[in-house]
């Protein structure tokens, strides 16, 4: 499967944070069902390097893990042909894992996925870490629980994967520096 974009917000959230700026690493990710341009359930077209967020999020949840990682033929982590394992020394690769158990998120045919980090907040109702509904607008999205989207680090539209209950989703961002 081809690499995720990381696009220009994700390049400006790395530069404030080698800047040393208050702002968080990647903390969330998001799953959307996409837009009218994904006619092809097998072929989703590329994501752009200047968006800001999922073209239609339908749910974010926080981090559940974030490690250090290294190559290793015996690694039980297996993502694009390459096995890692988690490690407590320091290495220029970290593993940011997310989680949508089985009874999250629900309906969603996933289509498009994006990390997000800095300053993401949920809406004063939500006190876990799963957020549905995409983000608030009160206009034109009032019932999104995301107040804040952050800045989005990297997208990747996938073919057409259809979250039932009783299917667990575990996306892991791999970010080699």
């Amino acid at each position: 499967m081809a690499l995720g974009l990381i696009v220009k917000t994700g390049r400006i959230l790395t530069a404030k944070l080698l800047l040393g700026q208050a702002v968080d690493g990647i903390t969330h990710c998001a799953i959307g069902d996409g837009d009218a341009s994904f006619t092809d359930p097998q072929n989703p077209p590329a994501p752009d390097i200047g968006q800001t967020g999922l073209r239609n999020e339908r749910a974010r949840k926080r981090y559940y893990k974030r490690t250090f990682l290294k190559e290793d033929a015996e690694g039980a982590l297996l993502v694009n042909g390459v096995r890692y394992l988690e490690t407590g020394e320091e290495t220029n690769t970290i593993g940011v894992f997310f989680r949508f158990d089985e009874a999250e998120a629900n309906g969603i045919t996933i289509r498009e996925y994006g990390f997000f980090g800095g300053d993401v907040q949920y809406t004063q109702s939500i006190t876990g870490d799963l957020a549905m509904g995409g983000v608030f607008h009160q206009d034109t999205n009032p019932t999104g629980e995301v107040l804040r989207p952050g800045y989005l680090y990297e997208v990747k539209n996938i073919p057409d994967f259809n979250k039932i209950s009783d299917t667990r989703v575990e996306l892991v961002g791999i970010i080699k520096i």
